[in-house]
């Protein structure tokens, strides 16, 4: 008896421990970067490109963890018209995780959200000589960005829009070649 106790108390655990994570959410988007140094992007433009990616939210309430990651494809030249589609030569991946938290609830289906995370972008590809001018010829291969947003679940689906601060250089040797990315996303939740 004592054992079937045991037994049971422990299935109940893992019943609830299960209702408490919501699983993975599959996501892709429209991305809109740019750069504080004018050399890499130009006045009235952007880098545009478009994102896939999945995050895991772990321990659902009003506040969960997320871990994660995005392939990004975006243009290394910046552009004045938003071809998210066309000069895609620049490929990165960023690894995120941090914290996720429902502002508030309309109801049980349809929750307004924020999230605050770290960014971790690994460079996957670029042209050769990067921007082919003399001093931004190496792209580090990794930068740093802080990630803030706000998204809406309704059901099973998610929008999002997200902006990436960045913390850390893209380009070697360059201050201000930092880049801060917008990006739009809808996903769907399993």
């Amino acid at each position: 008896m004592k054992y079937f106790s045991i037994i049971i108390l422990v299935i109940a655990s893992l019943v609830n421990a299960k209702g408490q994570a919501p699983g993975i959410v599959i996501q892709s988007g429209l991305t809109a970067a740019y750069s504080k140094d004018f050399n890499i992007t130009k006045g009235n433009e952007m880098h545009y490109g478009w994102m896939v990616g999945a995050d895991a939210r772990l321990l659902e309430g009003d506040m969960y963890f997320i871990i994660g990651g995005q392939y990004h494809k975006t243009g290394l030249m910046s552009t004045a018209s938003p071809d998210f589609f066309k000069n895609n030569d620049w490929a990165l991946f960023h690894g995120r995780c941090g914290v996720g938290f429902n502002i508030f609830r309309i109801s049980e289906n349809i929750i307004f959200r924020s999230k605050i995370l770290g960014s971790i972008n690994f460079l996957l590809d670029a042209p050769k000589d990067a921007l082919n001018i003399p001093e931004y010829k190496e792209i580090n291969d990794s930068s740093l960005g802080a990630v803030t947003g706000l998204g809406v679940t309704i059901g099973s689906f998610d929008i999002d829009l997200d902006f990436q601060y960045g913390i850390i250089n893209a380009y070697k040797e360059k201050p201000k070649s930092t880049f801060d990315i917008w990006t739009l996303m809808a996903g769907f939740h399993f």
